[in-house]
């Protein structure tokens, strides 16, 4: 019980660093693209290194295939959302009503996006044994952990 409770924690941390990772992927199409491409070569390495068969292989392109296409429309419903925030806080007398819709639609479009990473990884991993499954983990891990200084640009308000 309590393993299953440490690895569903880990799967969780891993879901949420890619969270992290997603507003910033946003900040230029160059960074989002090779981004992109790193993360495919690199899963597609961990891939051969788990010794996934073929068949799993495939299946889980197919998977991630499936996830990337909806969440570029989650990612600009989310992005429509953020803006309408903005837009509804920069009024001179900025209306309550419409700023706890503006919040709403906010969260709704991050909890769909938080809910198709966690059901990718529910995807990846039922195609995987459970050694795999942690390898997988640990490995994306270390991804997440290269890849975040390079997408985290530190904001200063004034």
């Amino acid at each position: 019980m309590k393993g299953k409770l440490i690895f569903k924690l880990g799967a969780l941390a891993t879901i949420l660093s890619f969270l992290l990772v997603m507003p910033a992927l946003g900040q230029t199409g160059q960074t989002n693209e090779a981004l992109g491409k790193q993360l495919k070569d690199y899963k597609a390495q961990i891939l051969k290194d788990l010794k996934i068969s073929p068949d799993k292989e495939k299946a889980l392109v197919a998977v991630e295939e499936k996830y990337s296409l909806m969440r570029g429309e989650i990612v600009d419903n989310s992005k429509k959302a953020w803006d309408n925030l903005q837009a509804v806080l920069a009024a001179p007398k900025p209306d309550e009503a419409k700023i706890k819709e503006a919040v709403s639609a906010y969260i709704d479009a991050q909890a769909k996006l938080f809910t198709s990473f966690k059901n990718q990884l529910d995807e990846e991993l039922g195609q995987m044994s459970p050694i795999q499954q942690g390898k997988y983990l640990v490995a994306m891990e270390k991804w997440r952990q290269q890849c975040m200084p390079k997408v985290c640009i530190p904001v200063t308000t004034k």
